[in-house]
């Protein structure tokens, strides 16, 4: 059996090594080499058995559900921040209008002192207020006095009813893809259920083999995640911000979610504002506790957009931590900690709360992201 052991390692060395070589430009071809290298490893092993084929199904179909739910999620932050700048430009755009309604006031009101009584008649005759202030009756008369303000007046009016019909829309929309999200949410909830069952019944030979075959694919997928990141930036003559830190540069790292967790490579993914997603999101059950990955000092603290948050100072590293359920009670904003002690508890704060709990994870060396999805991929379970 330790023959096989040697083999399989063997295996998954060469071919981390066959990736290394491949040349920059040819992230393209990425993703068949993921499937090919995985389909090799599997090949390799002599414990293939159906327990673990069914578990790496369900790992499989929840990475997707997870992908998807972070497309329509995005979609959803974008709208929702879309509304924000609708609503705000609308209340904008209200004041304006009371203040052009009292220049017109006055000159309704002085246009009948001075014998303008067809345009009082027009008044009684308006359907609203809004049909008076752009009626050409009232512009004509404006214009003869050159009051350009009730020409603005007529142009607010119009964008303020188009803004208000978009925000009907948008509001509509995000009715559908909060509902969508939910039903994703649902899925990646019975999909987690389903690994768990299915490691659960297996016997103690086929968990061994589960165990010994997951954590050779956390490992090929964590290399092949940073030379893909490090080739990208290469090509693009940028830093290698996207890459994120191998393995061996983190000794001693603990998994940030207590008992690992469900996450993709989203690192650059769109976030509304026209940000770009600087960490990993990694999806667990509500109040699963988060500790910390290295020593270090911790400050608690919160705001709109994360919710929840604990930074953890290390070094001159930052290890940021958001969405939190609750910060722990048995330690203070400051303390200094060592690796594995509980600071948080994974949930849904902030602009997460359209999400399942997860916990959103960077790693920010000098105060810079780097992408933090080869290092969790290679500790967490």
């Amino acid at each position: 059996m330790s023959m096989h052991r040697g083999y399989r390692g063997l295996i998954l060395l060469l071919i981390v090594a066959m990736l290394a070589v491949v040349p920059i430009g040819a992230s393209a071809q990425t993703e068949g080499d993921v499937d090919r290298a995985e389909d090799q490893v599997d090949r390799a092993q002599d414990a293939t058995s159906a327990a673990y084929a069914k578990w790496k199904a369900a790992q499989d179909e929840l990475e997707e559900a997870l992908l998807e739910l972070d497309k329509v999620t995005s979609q959803l932050d974008n709208l929702i921040y879309t509304i924000g700048l609708l609503e705000s430009k609308i209340s904008t755009y209200e004041g304006d209008v009371e203040g052009l309604k009292e220049t017109a006031q006055e000159l309704v009101l002085e246009a009948y002192t001075s014998g303008g009584r067809g345009l009082v008649t027009a008044a009684f005759e308006a359907g609203s207020i809004q049909d008076l202030l752009t009626s050409q009756q009232l512009m004509d008369r404006a214009a003869s006095r050159d009051i350009a303000d009730l020409d603005r007046l007529q142009a607010v009016s119009r964008e303020m009813d188009r803004l208000k019909l978009e925000l009907v829309d948008n509001k509509a929309e995000v009715e559908v893809l909060e509902a969508k999200a939910g039903e994703l949410v649902d899925l990646q909830a019975s999909l987690s259920a389903d690994a768990k069952e299915t490691y659960n019944n297996a016997s103690a030979a086929e968990q061994r083999a589960i165990d010994n075959l997951a954590k050779e694919r956390r490992e090929l997928q964590a290399a092949i995640a940073l030379k893909k990141a490090r080739d990208v930036a290469a090509a693009n003559n940028k830093s290698g911000s996207a890459a994120g830190l191998p393995p061996a540069a983190t000794p001693g790292f603990y998994c940030p979610v207590q008992g690992g967790a469900s996450f993709i490579d989203s690192w650059g993914f769109p976030r509304s504002g026209g940000r770009r997603h600087k960490g990993v999101d990694m999806f667990n059950s509500r109040n699963t506790p988060l500790v910390a990955v290295v020593d270090g000092r911790v400050k608690f603290s919160s705001n709109s957009l994360g919710g929840l948050s604990t930074h953890l100072y290390a070094g001159g590293t930052t290890y940021y931590y958001t969405h939190l359920e609750k910060h722990p009670t048995n330690i203070s904003s400051g303390q200094y900690v060592t690796a594995g002690t509980v600071i948080g508890y994974l949930g849904n704060s902030g602009n997460a709360r359209y999400t399942s709990p997860h916990l959103h994870f960077e790693i920010r060396p000098n105060n810079v992201a780097i992408n933090p999805y080869p290092t969790v991929r290679h500790y967490c379970p």
